[in-house]
């Protein structure tokens, strides 16, 4: 099965040791003592409890007092030693719905994840200048007025203040931040304004949504970027100026400003993500050409537009989702001078059939047409170099893709339930394209390469393949496309012709016997790859990853499979010759069961395989075996325990509603469980007779030795089986 590893690494914090006075408790108030508190041996003092980070210094772990008003305390003994508190633990004050006040002494220089988060009667809290570092979340849902931000701080944690509904000012002198994170006043919905600080490059995604009392923020020249919904439903702000030194508007960001009518856009923004705009009276109200909102050359918003819709010439860039859901549009037709489209812009246009590209476009983003079930038309001008993530996702009518002439990429299911996408053409197949094995994901009619079939019917011989090495490599990762389904199918139903056509007189039994020996002559592990290849057993922990290991094409195309892939390959040959079989597994391992005679058995071929040829230990045995088998081993992984069953009549989906038992061992001919003399009694008498000496003596079980004859050879073999089990 695919392993995967986790890798866990540990940061240690030391902080700093800076001097200041201690607490006494008092009741419902704390407040300073000039004598060092005495620590227990467990570092509980009073109300806190404090962790010892260094020989002088401590940080205060948590708090479960029931005082009002909180002084912290900048002191404490542990094991005799002094130390300076220096910072404030994760979720030390956690959820506290008492405390209304604390004051931070300095000397403090952290605030840790969540320490604050939860105590929704905190109105007050005193920040003081030595603090650096304000980590996750620390006053998150709060009932904090105000803050003040000190001029030190470096580290300033997403959401920091977050959901804290009565925060009405908040100040910030911090001159050592580059950014503000993402979530930090999100939903402060009582904020009415705050300065960014100049030395501000970045805002982060949401770090002022939902702040529906901000009427103004002032934004400094230095800021490049705003981030997804930064500013989203501020329904108070009513105009904003972006500096020229913004480049990027992310998704959403003014998106739902309902008050937003004003704001100057720099032709410096090259960069539009979706919806930037949405729902604002800004938007309504800006200029239009053919129901296209457009400023500074780019289109924002195309969900006006009706039927054919001509980009004006001069448009650099379009929007993302400029015109995503729009269901009126039919026709889209570009100017040369587009040179950029956002992610998403044409998404789930499902009347849109036809497309006119840019000749100067250079990639096709994320989504793009995503859904355009009825688009059919489209060109691929030659200077497309990138076709991104689900850009054509569920285009069912698209018929081909012309690879264009600088084509480098295609992201990860770009072509996904494209249904009636039957070839590609122009391809280079000596040129190294970067194409991910996902990009035509469930393009079943996917059969054609520069016109041509990838693989020839065998009725005119030997298979033959239309660049064999090209389609190895790039579709040989996933089986849901047509020309990987044409090799499988012409090739498992030449390996079964082959092997009935040498022995006509084959049985079931004998037929998955010679279909596992040819796995095992065919087939082989990537570790017999890798040792082969390298001559050491020094194996890479992703040995086993690869997708194209685990398909039902990993023997059959490639040759190489891991126990998933074994048994998916073999599965296709087994139901190609006529015989019910499923793949099963356990935690750990892939195998097959296969119906013979009325009873399900075992098959491991993977486990069988012995270089170039079949060991047989593996094959129609019963569940019970294998067990007593890997116990003679001292294999204690437990691979053969069934968990779940993957059909491959749903596309080999995991099934975990039923398990398939493997009950009956070989030479359990009267299906009782077990072997013993009745078994033996009942073989005799049917090897004399010629006939059966029950109506349920089963025959599959009775040929030991699978050579389709049941004989003293079958007899003896029993007997064997029996005295040595």
């Amino acid at each position: 099965m695919k392993t995967g590893i986790k890798k866990t690494i540990a940061f240690a914090l030391t902080l700093c040791a800076i001097s200041a006075g201690t607490i006494a408790p008092n009741a419902r108030k704390l407040s300073l003592s000039p004598t060092p508190i005495v620590a227990s041996a467990a570092t509980k003092v009073g109300d806190f409890t404090f962790t010892r980070r260094s020989t002088n210094a401590a940080t205060l772990t948590s708090y479960v007092g029931s005082a009002t008003i909180v002084t912290l305390p900048t002191k404490v003994t542990i094991n005799g030693t002094v130390c300076t508190v220096s910072g404030i633990d994760e979720n030390a004050f956690a959820f506290n719905t008492t405390i209304k006040s604390v004051t931070i002494p300095s000397g403090y220089t952290s605030i840790g994840d969540s320490s604050f988060r939860g105590c929704t009667n905190l109105t007050s809290v005193s920040i003081p200048s030595s603090i650096v570092a304000i980590r996750n979340y620390a006053f998150q849902n709060t009932g904090i007025t105000s803050v003040s931000l000190p001029a030190a701080i470096k580290m300033l944690g997403d959401g920091a203040f977050n959901m804290c509904y009565n925060l009405k000012t908040a100040t910030m002198k911090a001159n050592k931040l580059t950014a503000l994170p993402d979530n930090l006043f999100g939903s402060c919905s009582s904020l009415t304004s705050f300065t960014i600080p100049s030395n501000i490059k970045k805002i982060g995604a949401g770090a002022f949504s939902y702040c529906r009392a901000l009427k103004s923020v002032s934004i400094p020249s230095g800021v490049t970027s705003i981030d997804n919904y930064a500013f989203n439903s501020c329904t108070s702000l009513s105009s904003v100026t972006l500096p020229s030194t913004v480049t990027t508007l992310g998704d959403g960001v003014f998106s739902y400003c309902s008050n937003l009518s004003s704001i100057s856009v720099p032709s410096s923004v090259t960069n539009f993500g979706e919806k930037v705009f949405d729902n604002t009276p800004w938007l309504k109200n800006h200029a239009k050409t053919n129901l296209l909102i457009i400023h500074n050359n780019v289109v924002l918003d195309g969900s006006s537009a009706t039927r054919n819709v001509g980009i004006p010439s001069g448009v650099k860039s379009i929007a993302g989702g400029a015109f995503a859901q729009n269901k009126s549009i039919q026709q889209v037709t570009m100017p040369s001078s587009v040179t950029n489209i956002g992610n998403r812009a044409f998404e789930g246009c499902t009347n849109l059939a036809t497309v006119s590209l840019s000749s100067s476009l250079k990639a096709i983003p994320d989504g793009c047409f995503s859904g355009c079930k009825y688009l059919r038309t489209i060109n691929f001008p030659n200077s497309i170099e990138t076709v991104g993530s689900l850009a054509f996702d569920a285009c069912e009518n698209l018929r081909s893709f012309r690879f264009p002439n600088n084509l480098k990429k295609i992201d990860g299911y770009a072509f996904r339930n494209c249904k009636l996408l039957s070839e590609i053409t122009n391809v280079n197949t000596s040129k190294n394209y970067d194409i991910h094995g996902y990009a035509f994901q469930h393009c079943l009619a996917l059969k054609k390469i520069n016109g041509q079939l990838f693989v020839s019917h065998p009725s005119t011989g030997t298979i033959k393949f239309y660049n064999e090495a090209f389609t190895k490599k790039y579709f040989s990762q996933i089986g849901e496309v047509g020309l990987i389904q044409d090799f499988l199918d012409y090739k498992s139903s030449d390996v079964v012709a082959q092997i009935k056509s040498a022995h006509p007189g084959y049985n079931s039994v004998q037929l998955s016997k010679a279909l596992e020996e040819w796995m095992c002559a065919n087939g082989r592990s990537p570790f017999d790859k890798w040792k082969a290849e390298h001559g050491n057993t020094n194996y890479p922990e992703d040995i086993e990853e690869p997708d194209e290991y685990h398909c039902e094409s990993a023997v059959l195309l490639n040759g190489i499979g891991v126990c998933e892939g074994w048994a998916k390959s073999y599965n296709l040959l087994l139901q190609k010759a006529g015989i019910w079989a499923e793949v099963v597994s356990s935690a750990n391992h892939s195998w097959n069961v296969v119906y013979m005679d009325g009873k399900w058995f075992n098959i491991d071929s993977y486990w069988d395989d012995n270089g170039s040829s079949s060991k047989h230990t593996y094959f129609m045995v019963s569940s019970d075996e294998i067990y007593a088998l890997e116990k003679k081993n001292n294999d204690n992984r437990h691979c053969h325990n069934q968990i779940f069953v993957n059909r491959k009549s749903n596309g080999y989906f995991i099934d975990y509603t039923e398990d398939i038992p493997c009950t009956t061992p070989m030479g359990d001919v009267n299906i009782d469980g077990k072997l013993d003399t009745t078994d033996i009694n009942w073989l005799t008498y049917y090897i004399k007779n010629k006939k059966d000496p029950d109506k349920w003596f089963n025959h599959v079980c009775a040929d030991l030795n699978f050579d389709g004859q049941i004989n003293n050879t079958d007899l003896t073999l029993l007997k064997n089986k029996i005295n040595n089990k």
